[in-house]
């Protein structure tokens, strides 16, 4: 199929992206790589009158900014395996985003296109969720930080309103010793996942501090684990007892149930999952403990 007719305007200053996006309201989208919108375009799913090219903004940057690491909405997704911050600071994200599609996604697939795309199966989405990021979202008449819980609200459906883009998101640096690790289940490598899990880990290079798991593919928005730190607080990185605290933390948790894969499927893939992402984080905490 073919996308329904539209305009296109190439924006060269943020302001003037922003402009057009308040002229055109909810009839607009902001496009640079295109790798989640043209195909939502091309079956029809997504119809707007304007596309506002934005490959020209100064948003392509990773900064280290005092207490947090900014990225920036152009940022490909290819140059975050090439980041060493990322790598140093946030070592879930590192290995998530490895997960992300195919080399051509990667190499002109955004952060900012991803995130407002919101796939309920997506990484970026679930490690945006499992690190706390901020998503700074702007328009014409100014900016707001969103937390990342609070953006992605169900599938293809965030928080942001109409003349809005995202221009980039802000990861809070972890305050002490730190490690994560990310796992992730497709039937084939670069297919959308059936059910991923994001785990961090605050330490003190014997115990486990505090701890986050995140999961994906579960509901039609990232799912946080509740009760990660109060099950993992305290236990040793020697021996976490992972089995038992992913068995736990899954407790209640009704996973999708669609052609794709059965609620029961999903559900040891969960417990799995989250086992062997908690296993590699302890072991990398002792590693560079």
């Amino acid at each position: 199929m073919r996308p329904a007719p539209f305009s296109y305007h190439k924006a060269e200053r943020l302001d003037q992206a922003l402009a057009l996006l308040a002229e055109f309201g909810e009839d607009a989208r902001p496009i640079a790589g295109g790798q989640s919108l043209v195909p939502m375009m091309n079956l029809r799913l997504a119809r707007p009158s304007h596309l506002v090219d934005i490959n020209a903004l100064d948003l392509d940057t990773i900064e280290l900014r005092s207490d947090h690491l900014h990225i920036g909405a152009l940022v490909r997704h290819e140059r975050y395996a090439r980041e060493s911050l990322i790598a140093q600071h946030f070592p879930a994200f590192a290995e998530g985003v490895e997960w992300i599609g195919h080399p051509t996604i990667r190499r002109r697939g955004t952060l900012g296109g991803s995130i407002s795309h919101a796939d309920p199966t997506a990484e970026l989405p679930a490690l945006c969720v499992l690190l706390g990021a901020e998503i700074i979202a702007q328009s014409a008449e100014g900016s707001r930080r969103i937390p990342a819980a609070e953006f992605f609200i169900s599938a293809y459906v965030t928080s942001l309103e109409a003349g809005e883009m995202v221009t980039g998101i802000d990861l809070p640096l972890p305050k002490g010793k730190s490690s994560g690790a990310f796992e992730e289940f497709a039937e084939r490598s670069g297919d959308f996942a059936i059910i991923s899990a994001g785990v961090t880990l605050e330490h003190d290079g014997r115990a486990i501090t505090d701890a986050r798991v995140v999961w994906s593919g579960v509901d039609l928005a990232p799912v946080m684990a509740e009760r990660a730190g109060d099950l993992l607080r305290g236990k040793p990185l020697s021996a976490p007892e992972a089995e038992a605290a992913a068995q736990a933390m899954s407790a209640g948790i009704t996973p999708l149930d669609d052609p794709m894969a059965s609620a029961e499927f999903r559900h040891s893939l969960i417990v799995e999952l989250t086992q062997r992402a908690l296993t590699r984080a302890c072991e990398k905490a002792m590693q560079a403990s």
